[in-house]
């Protein structure tokens, strides 16, 4: 079976060319995914009809059905570069100019169009027939398979909450001047790095602080935060920040991990791979936490509890917790968006969080950056720095992470009150001298070497940034280490 991923970079490969033949004077940005799509738009913001939009699908099937073969070529890097001036694509030349020894891989399809490779691609076009294009706020969107439903297309469901933050951070792009990896590469041989790196700390505080503004001004209604989000999204240091800037509002916070509420092991529910599912909702109590923070809410103490990964059961301390007269209750966990808890307590006492790294910046103005190469780049660093995991243990379960967070989170963004996007424009360049090394030896099977492989070539992209203009307190630290904040 073919991995999604390049089937995504392979569609979008051909959505480029077909773009181009039919609109030769614009240019396409493919931008952020959502949901299950890429968000496409001219440059301008032109707007593109419904009947444009028909006949850039139908020239891609065109394509796609024909007998004419997608074809693999290295070209000298030179002679490539040489094209890219022909062609003033300073973005891409910006790419090329980075690329690692004096050929550059190129995919081209019947001489009507070619690119570099900065993401694998199929040479098998059977595979990319599920897709659609679907017009959307001011662009459009390239839908296609996903990884719980490979084969088919599912009916469009809209995620406007998520979208608004995606865009919010764009904007936030444009403050910093960072729309492409040239862009920050030229912020840093400039020296204007460390200006772009107070701002865009800047902003998350801001965030942070906006969030903790609101969530004061619902008190006492709801004084139960959680706080939910995808693997290495940041969660834990946006914990630690939101509680300084509700004690800046004059209020105290509790922390509650709703991993200390797992069920006893042997009782784990099993997954479609036949090992235990920590995953799943099902695999906490929630009943038991649900009555506990009742408790709690109505102003008892309650036993602290704690999870012994070592003997696989949950046992109380001794220790007690009780909310005082202006203190909030924070919960931890991927599932504190899912509706089978926060019923539990009541939907109307509680403020939900998401977290996640929407990565607002391009390679270049048609080859996105994956929110979850943002994310697993970040856990590479944190699992060798911290948890004792070599690079093929964190590359080889990363597809299995990826499925739980497609069934137990992404489907309940949209449950979220408030949404915080943990992205920081230039941690990649922070991130490349910690990843690049580890990435160098990696040792596994085809899909994991050829994981390794793409991080590698996207990372050498970046000019490096020494981690000593990294704030204490920056969420980046979570990860590369020496934080202020304790773990």
């Amino acid at each position: 079976m073919a991995i999604l991923s390049e089937v995504h970079a392979t569609l979008a490969f051909f959505l480029s060319g077909a773009f181009k033949r039919i609109f030769p004077d614009n240019l396409l940005i493919i931008e952020h995914s959502f949901g299950d799509a890429f968000f496409c738009h001219d440059v301008d913001y032109e707007p593109i009809s419904a009947d444009d939009l028909i006949k850039l699908e139908k020239l891609m099937h065109e394509w796609i059905n024909s007998d004419k073969r997608l074809e693999f070529e290295r070209w000298d890097k030179k002679r490539f570069i040489e094209k890219l001036y022909k062609y003033n694509s300073k973005s891409k030349l910006a790419i090329a100019d980075k690329w690692e020894g004096d050929t550059i891989p190129i995919a081209k399809y019947n001489k009507v169009y070619w690119d570099y490779i900065v993401d694998p691609l199929i040479a098998d076009k059977s595979k990319l027939k599920s897709f659609e294009l679907k017009k959307y706020n001011d662009g459009f969107l390239l839908r296609f398979a996903t990884e719980l439903q490979p084969e088919e297309l599912l009916p469009f469901e809209d995620q406007p909450k998520l979208f608004a933050t995606m865009e919010e951070h764009l904007k936030w792009s444009g403050i910093l001047g960072i729309a492409t990896i040239g862009d920050l590469n030229n912020a840093i041989e400039n020296d204007e790095i460390k200006e772009l790196m107070w701002v865009a700390e800047g902003l998350h505080e801001k965030k942070v602080s906006d969030i903790a503004d609101e969530i004061v001004a619902d008190f006492p209604t709801k004084r139960i935060i959680t706080i939910a989000g995808p693997s290495s999204a940041g969660k834990t240091t946006f914990s630690k920040r939101l509680k300084i800037q509700l004690r800046v509002n004059g209020f105290r916070s509790h922390t509650i991990s709703m991993d200390d509420y797992f069920i006893d092991r042997n009782l784990l529910p099993i997954g479609e791979d036949g090992q235990k599912d920590f995953e799943s909702i099902d695999g906490l109590d929630v009943k038991l936490l649900g009555d506990r923070l009742d408790a709690l809410v109505e102003g008892k103490a309650i036993p602290e509890r704690k999870f012994d990964f070592d003997i696989g059961k949950g046992r109380d301390l001794k220790t007690k917790l009780q909310l005082g007269d202006w203190d909030f209750v924070i919960i931890e966990g991927i599932h504190g968006l899912n509706p089978k808890l926060t019923e539990q307590f009541g939907d109307d006492r509680v403020e939900k969080l998401y977290v996640s790294a929407i990565t607002q910046m391009n390679i270049d103005a048609n080859h996105r950056i994956s929110t979850s190469d943002n994310r697993l780049l970040r856990r590479l660093v944190r699992d060798s720095k911290f948890r004792g995991y070599s690079p093929e243990q964190t590359l080889e379960r990363w597809p299995s992470v990826r499925q739980g967070e497609e069934r137990n989170i992404f489907p309940f963004s949209e449950e979220a009150n408030f949404i915080f996007n943990s992205s920081l424009v230039y941690e990649f360049s922070v991130l490349a001298k910690y990843v690049r090394p580890l990435l160098k030896n990696v040792k596994g099977n085809e899909q994991t070497t050829k994981l390794a492989n793409r991080l590698d070539l996207f990372l050498s992209f970046f000019t490096d940034i020494s981690e000593k203009y990294v704030p204490g307190t920056s969420l980046l630290r979570e990860y590369i280490g020496n934080s202020d904040f304790k773990y």
